[in-house]
């Protein structure tokens, strides 16, 4: 980093300049750092609702573009499976509590009646 950079608090990377000072302004149009933030994040934000809106438009009028939900890789295509394979497996254990839940109930059930029966 030269001393011209360094004293304008710029520092040079492989692809572009990175900002060191805040306190200046990033621009020459008068707004401050903070300031100019805010208006480009207030314009993306309007870019994505409008991007937003194109879309719902779009779908309302049945020409949304598909989804490709195809696995671009292998490990995607693995991943996939693991977490599918997982929610088979969580759907069983889930299966297997509310059975044993209800065998619970059942059991309860069954000493409450025998006991108001007199039995046992």
């Amino acid at each position: 980093m030269t001393n011209e950079a360094r004293r304008r608090g710029v520092e040079k990377t492989r692809r572009e300049p990175v900002l060191l000072d805040f306190s200046t302004p990033a621009s020459g149009n008068g707004l401050s750092d903070s300031e100019a933030r805010t208006v480009r994040l207030r314009r993306a934000l309007g870019d994505l609702r409008g991007a937003g809106e194109e879309g719902r438009q779009a779908r309302e009028q049945g020409q949304a573009e598909p989804v490709d939900l195809t696995p671009k890789s292998a490990h995607e295509a693995i991943t996939r499976q693991m977490v599918t394979d997982l929610a088979a497996d969580v759907a069983e254990v889930k299966t297997r509590v509310n059975a044993v839940l209800g065998l619970l109930a059942g059991a309860v059930a069954v000493d409450v009646v025998m006991r108001l029966a007199g039995v046992g």
